[in-house]
């Protein structure tokens, strides 16, 4: 009996040593670093005015609302809150946004003041950083850069720009409170059968995250596969008005890997997230805060911006 506990004793020992020394066995899968944990923020404003949707942002963003060390910002209105960590190799940037109203959460092209339903069409890319200057953003990300494709309605600060089917597209639709419905490669009717008002809707993907639960079949139209292990740009929905933006280095940035889709996944509900959708990534993966690009230096064109504006006139 008494060998028997030992070699039980000595296998649970080996086992002990193997988990502490291989991420990938921990409950945190590629996990390097202890991740920051979200914290919900109570804004000074309970309530604003919402903000004209048809043109850019009407504040500008305080300048004593900027943290110290790119650490984000703060207002009576708006919450930016960046952390970065360590998973699978990769660096990763959390960026934790709260806002008061959802009209704070906003879109815009490359080369205008808000999407014209005439114009969009347009090829032309701008760096995102020019773009949030122009539409006086806190924060700024890439978008879906759907003129590059006919898949999908498509409808951005309220205003409908294209009516199609998704074809092998996911479509996130942000409505008029503010919160996130993912729908796996809709039709054109499925998407107009939603209940509810639509303030944005994207045609890209896929949907890593619905409802809190894991997506296991990721579409035919998953740009680069699941498996390459690239720079991500993911939005997420936390609760209500609450958001998160997880941005990945990828093999192009010294030190990193990049992340697969499935390690990404697995990463994303580790952090608890409601809601979850790919977006454009790659070299189009941008992080901009206060005009400035803080996931990496290099830099290339987009054709549109999904950013957070302030609800506080300045003094």
């Amino acid at each position: 009996m008494l060998r028997i506990a030992l070699r039980v004793l000595a296998v649970l020992a080996v086992f002990a040593f193997t988990v502490f020394l291989i991420p990938s066995s921990v409950p945190f899968a590629g996990a390097e670093e202890a991740i920051p944990e979200y914290e919900p923020v109570e804004l000074a404003a309970t309530s604003v005015e919402p903000l004209e949707m048809g043109e850019i942002a009407p504040y500008a963003p305080l300048k004593s609302g900027f943290l110290k060390n790119k650490g984000g910002y703060l207002d009576d209105t708006i919450s930016v809150q960046i952390k970065t960590t360590r998973a699978y190799d990769t660096k990763v940037f959390l960026t934790y946004v709260q806002i008061a109203d959802p009209t704070q959460l906003r879109t815009a092209p490359a080369q205008a003041n808000t999407f014209n339903p005439d114009k969009y069409r347009s090829k032309k890319i701008v760096n995102a950083d020019i773009i949030a200057k122009r539409c006086k953003a806190v924060l700024a990300i890439n978008g879906d850069y759907f003129i590059d494709r006919k898949e999908g309605c498509i409808v951005r600060n309220g205003v409908r720009l294209r009516s199609a089917d998704f074809g092998v597209f996911d479509c996130l639709i942000i409505d008029t409170n503010g919160d996130f419905h993912i729908l796996k490669t809709p039709t054109e009717a499925e998407f107009d059968a939603f209940e509810g008002e639509v303030m944005h809707s994207f045609s890209f993907g896929p949907g890593l995250v619905i409802d809190g639960e894991a997506q296991t079949d990721y579409n035919a139209g998953t740009m680069g596969g699941t498996s390459k292990k690239a720079q991500r740009q993911v939005i997420c929905q936390m609760d209500k008005l609450s958001y998160l933006i997880v941005t990945t280095h990828g093999p192009e940035q010294s030190g990193s890997e990049g992340m697969s889709l499935k390690q990404l996944q697995a990463f994303l509900m580790e952090l608890g997230v409601q809601q979850a959708y790919n977006l454009d990534g790659g070299s189009s993966t941008w992080l901009v805060l206060n005009n400035d690009k803080i996931n990496h230096k290099s830099k290339r064109g987009i054709a549109d911006i999904i950013y957070f504006a302030t609800a506080q006139e300045g003094k």
